[in-house]
């Protein structure tokens, strides 16, 4: 059933001295079951009297995912239908992983359907029952789960939830017997299923053409998934507090992090779904706000020459942090207008100056254009300018000297006009 092996010792029984063998790894190999290890001490003979100790530890998280596997295959026929039949599976300490025939993609709500039967029948704490039964009697068990294409010894092993294996074994054919797991089984089980404690899916996914894999994990490793999705839930609120570029980096990060997160499968998507609809909120809002700067920082440009229309250019430092679109349209209106214009913003949270400016052509001259102007304005407030003759755009880190740089450039086109 894809269990993993055991691990352990086989050792002398202490009146006969001391030898230990170290068993990590046990194989079966034509009929024979290979136990793979060292020898830690002593010295282990043909027909020494031995004691053979499997670790508990290592047992004790298969046996819960085992038996979760059974209740997952029961749980996929259920909500799924018969047509489900077992590919392949992986029982390991630390999770399950299970592969079946089915030709779509398992939705969310068939798969939080299913997560809830395993967790019902977790619930419901039932025993779990095993026992050997001639192969042909146990294949007329209804609702027999066995695994595609594998051949069965005779007799064979039957795993039962809730209802006992001699009981059904004295009424076969029982349609009762579909409202439980039967499965053919070698491995191990935990006594009842509560004893699985807590049970997630973690991963859904396509492996081969009509083939999904499903993985699990049950106990400690579900817990902790849970609280890992948890910790997810409170990054999700800090993002929400957090303004401006902080957010935007907060929203990016998240959503790669959260897509990589290894948490359950159904808190994952419900989680992504409402990372994506705030972060679509948030960026439709900054959208309408950044467009609604930038048309009124055009129109300042506007009023300014209507208020004021012998003034020889709009040399000024406006409110529109580092909102490019808004310093372009600025730039616009005064080429629209026709008038020189040099503007300065600081771009509080990069602590950085973003400054542009127009110049007619029939202000500049072979000495003078937009981009030597504002490379002249760049020597007061750092960083670096480019442009084409009319217009030209830079960046500056000197915040504290904004005011000094719009006096300069001021003067600078006042002198390039004499």
């Amino acid at each position: 059933g894809g269990q993993e092996y055991d691990t352990g010792s086989i050792a002398l029984d202490v009146k006969d001295g001391e030898a230990k063998f170290e068993v990590t790894n046990c194989q079966s190999f034509k009929g024979y079951v290979v136990h793979i290890g060292h020898l830690e001490e002593g010295e282990l003979n043909v027909g020494d009297e031995v004691i053979a100790t499997f670790d508990p530890d290592r047992r004790r998280p298969i046996k819960s995912n085992h038996t979760a596997t059974h209740i997952l295959n029961y749980a996929l026929r259920d909500v799924l239908g018969d047509h489900i039949d077992q590919r392949g599976s992986l029982v390991a300490p630390t999770k399950l992983r299970f592969d079946f025939s089915h030709k779509a993609q398992v939705t969310l709500p068939e798969l939080q359907n299913i997560e809830k039967i395993c967790l019902e029948w977790i619930q419901k704490d039932v025993p779990v029952f095993s026992k050997e039964l001639d192969l042909k009697s146990a294949r007329l068990i209804p609702g027999l789960r066995a695994v595609f294409g594998e051949t069965y010894p005779d007799p064979v092993r039957v795993v039962t939830l809730e209802y006992d294996v001699e009981e059904i074994s004295k009424d076969l054919e029982n349609p009762k017997w579909r409202k439980t797991s039967v499965e053919f089984c070698g491995g191990t089980h935990v006594a009842k299923t509560g004893d699985i404690k807590e049970f997630t899916i973690m991963e859904e996914s396509g492996i081969a053409k009509g083939i999904r894999r499903l993985i699990a994990v049950t106990g400690t490793e579900a817990r902790e998934a849970v609280k890992t999705a948890e910790l997810f839930e409170s990054r999700f609120s800090a993002v929400q507090a957090m303004m401006g570029r902080e957010k935007e980096e907060g929203y990016k990060a998240l959503t790669v992090a959260l897509n990589q997160a290894d948490i359950p499968a159904l808190l994952k998507a419900d989680l992504r779904d409402r990372v994506a609809t705030k972060r679509k909120e948030w960026e439709s809002e900054m959208r309408a706000r950044e467009s609604a700067v930038t048309k009124a920082a055009g129109q300042a440009v506007a009023k300014y020459f209507e208020e004021q229309p012998n003034a020889i250019g709009y040399f000024t430092q406006v409110q529109i942090g580092g909102n490019a679109k808004a310093l372009q349209s600025i730039l616009s209106q005064g080429k629209t207008l026709g008038k020189p214009v040099y503007v300065f913003s600081v771009d509080e949270e990069a602590g950085k100056v973003l400054h542009g400016n127009y110049l007619p052509q029939s202000a500049s001259s072979s000495g003078f254009d937009a981009r030597s102007w504002a490379a002249s304005v760049s020597e007061v407030i750092g960083g670096k300018a480019g442009g084409k003759p009319d217009t030209a755009q830079g960046v500056g880190t000197e915040v504290s000297k904004v005011a000094e740089a719009v006096k300069v450039a001021e003067e600078i086109f006042a002198k390039s006009a004499q």
